[in-house]
């Protein structure tokens, strides 16, 4: 799988050989766990992995989870889970979780990230070219995949609700889910650096008048296409209440 990669790499900045090895053993360590616990997805709280420890992160096993069709999420975020699952069970492709930065000069939305898929046209599509990078702990190796400037993204968050006995420890009441729905034009690819953060960096212009300083929402799942109709559908289908922002 790491030579793969290799071969497949538009270029290969500062991640050595041994390092995309070391980034690819989280995916069979993941998937055995996966098939001990007979999961369908997967997350773990990975900023404990950050510190100086003698373990690989998951964000190149994450980034291939999800070209493979398992969801697979950062930071033991719940909603974030449901977001995946949402838009692979629907639209037949993955989605990018990613950290919102407002930019106010655009007025438009930083998604950023160190894990994100490839085939984000679908799972049966051809995927997006890709740099190996570290990650922006300057460790192991990760794909930066270079979305295409002008593809129209949509973006979905869901808000955990409901039953808080099966949103362990999510801090939720007994409230119903929520569903935030954007819809936007991918307006160009950051640079990492000289730009600072994590090294995926997509720029989305967002519709509508929504503020980005105060942009909802957070790991909001960015992916391929205009679907915010068929999300709104599938809401009411089933009684989930859906915000279009």
């Amino acid at each position: 799988m790491a030579e793969d990669y290799m071969r497949r790499t538009r270029q290969r900045r500062y991640a050595t050989r041994q390092d995309v090895i070391n980034g690819v053993k989280s995916y069979y360590v993941a998937g055995r766990i996966l098939e001990k616990e007979q999961a369908d997805a997967i997350t773990m709280n990975c900023l404990g992995a950050f510190r100086n420890q003698e373990v690989s992160l998951p964000c190149i096993a994450w980034s291939r989870m999800n070209d493979d069709g398992i969801p697979a999420i950062c930071e033991a975020d719940y909603g974030a889970v449901a977001s995946q699952i949402m838009v692979q069970y629907l639209f037949d492709r993955p989605g990018f979780q990613q950290d919102p930065v407002a930019d106010t000069s655009e007025d438009a939305i930083i998604g950023a990230h160190c894990s994100c898929p490839t085939r984000l046209n679908g799972f049966d599509k051809s995927p997006e070219p890709f740099d190996l990078v570290h990650h922006h702990g300057n460790r192991d190796a990760v794909p930066r995949t270079l979305w295409r400037k002008g593809m129209r993204v949509t973006s979905v968050d869901v808000l955990p609700g409901g039953d808080p006995s099966f949103w362990k420890g999510a801090g939720v009441a007994d409230k119903p889910s929520r569903v935030l729905i954007s819809v936007g034009t991918v307006l160009e690819n950051m640079e990492v650096p000289p730009s600072g953060g994590c090294v995926v960096s997509v720029k989305v212009k967002f519709d509508g008048n929504q503020e980005v300083l105060s942009f909802p929402g957070f790991h909001q799942v960015f992916f391929y296409g205009d679907y915010k109709e068929k999300l709104r559908d599938f809401c009411q289908l089933y009684k989930i209440e859906a915000q279009v922002v």
